[in-house]
């Protein structure tokens, strides 16, 4: 089942039986879809122990409670890859013209992560409740995971208070690098079959980073760095995907494993009885079509 919802200038259209993922976020003024389109009808949910590598790259995925496959630290207690969310059913809890709200639990550990999704004139706001069952703590590694569609020229401009990144290679090893102000043209960045993994903290009170098209038409994330510490970047030029893509994700952990994350100093210790609240800001703006 596909959800469509809608604005002035915009649409989203999300699967609640695959992950709730988003498989559509399109610029309805500039003509611009956002996400990365699936390569063919999509299938949910999907059986623990799938790859999320070996589904279509495609969308925007919520990762819980880990994005890389670890054990929970300090136990045995195996996480999947890219966490449980992503392929899990969600159920839909209301919807309007503009709004869904759904949620979803966790399969090995006791968490649940309600996202209500609302539309505005050419912008989307996401609002995340996490909120814990157990008995005790849990540190969870939360990340947003929208795969961004590339156009040529399009480029990535992170946050203006990162002036570096750390660099993680598929070894795990971390490397710091500087990071240019005016941004990296996706594609022309990296050769054709390789991707990386960057992750950068921010300093500002409010991040913003963003894709700009050369004809000015652009997509804007903004959250507020009290509630959300770090941002990963994955630059892919056709290594998973099938076209040059960049996934923006806002991420409570500076790694994408859990484990690694907890001893490098995050992520998120929440507690039972309080809800864990958040938001991202989507805006789109550039000329519209009939202005070009």
């Amino acid at each position: 089942m596909t959800i469509t919802i809608e604005a002035e200038g915009i649409t989203l259209s999300m699967m609640p039986e695959r992950g709730a993922k988003i498989t559509s976020l399109l610029d309805v003024d500039a003509r611009r879809e956002w996400l990365e389109a699936p390569a063919g009808p999509l299938e949910g949910p999907i059986e623990l122990g799938e790859t999320f590598d070996a589904g279509d790259m495609c969308g925007w995925d919520e990762m819980m409670p880990t994005v890389a496959a670890c054990r929970y630290p300090g136990t045995a207690t195996e996480l999947a890859d890219h966490g449980d969310l992503w392929r899990m059913s969600w159920t839909v809890t209301s919807q309007t013209r503009d709004t869904v709200t759904t949620y979803a639990s966790g399969d090995v550990l006791p968490f649940s992560l309600e996202r209500t999704l609302t539309l505005r004139p050419r912008a989307l706001r996401v609002d995340y409740a996490l909120s814990i069952h157990g008995g005790g703590e849990l540190s969870l590694l939360w990340a947003a995971h929208p795969l961004f569609a590339t156009r040529s020229g399009t480029t990535l401009v992170l946050d203006p208070s990162i002036a570096e990144v750390t660099r993680v290679g598929d070894g795990g090893e971390r490397s710091v690098e500087p990071w240019p102000r005016g941004g990296v043209d996706v594609a022309s960045s990296l050769g054709v079959g390789t991707g990386v993994k960057i992750f950068a903290e921010p300093h500002g009170q409010i991040v913003s980073t963003a894709l700009r098209d050369p004809d000015g038409v652009s997509l804007t994330m903004r959250w507020s760095r009290g509630d959300v510490r770090y941002v990963g970047i994955w630059l892919d030029n056709c290594s998973l995907s099938r076209h040059p893509v960049v996934a923006i994700e806002p991420t409570s952990g500076c790694d994408d494993a859990l484990d690694v994350a907890a001893a490098l100093g995050g992520p998120w210790i929440t507690a039972p009885g309080r809800t864990r609240s958040w938001s991202l800001d989507v805006t789109l703006s550039g000329p519209s079509r009939g202005n070009r």
